[in-house]
């Protein structure tokens, strides 16, 4: 049985990060700060129409690595394999904080709570990423 998984379409996103506020409102108890999303927008300000692909914006998503550099990396084995969606999650009760996985991460994609002192990555939402359903343009689907 093969898996879903999160991906982008780089040529359908328009910037408007409502994929980063999506996340923050989930993740951080309904507080709308794209800094706090688990997803990151890459923005292009450059104007004008018929830009090529490399000069638009583009989300940057959590590969879901397999081997997991930020899961080898931690030192409490903080990280959950959650074989229903795929990915590797972090058990926050016992994370300590330490910042090696985001040190581990090739894609930067680990975020640090700075309120609960623990480390954060896309959980896929639990298997329905609020990303995929707000986002207006198509630009990140989860599929198989």
């Amino acid at each position: 049985m093969s898996k879903k998984r999160l991906r982008v379409i780089e040529e359908r996103c328009v910037g408007c990060r409502i994929c980063e506020l999506s996340c923050s409102m989930f993740h951080h108890s309904g507080a709308f700060n794209p800094k706090n999303g688990l997803i990151r927008v890459e923005s292009n300000w450059s104007f004008g129409l018929n830009k090529p692909v490399l000069q638009m914006d583009r989300p940057h998503i959590c590969q879901q690595c397999e081997p997991a550099p930020c899961a080898e990396a931690c030192p409490v084995d903080a990280f959950v394999k959650k074989d229903d969606v795929s990915i590797w999650a972090i058990d926050q009760e016992e994370c300590v904080g330490c910042q090696q996985c985001a040190d581990a991460c090739p894609y930067d994609m680990i975020v640090m709570d700075k309120e609960k002192e623990v480390a954060m990555k896309c959980d896929l939402c639990g298997g329905e990423p609020l990303c995929v359903r707000y986002c207006p343009t198509g630009a990140l689907v989860f599929e198989e």
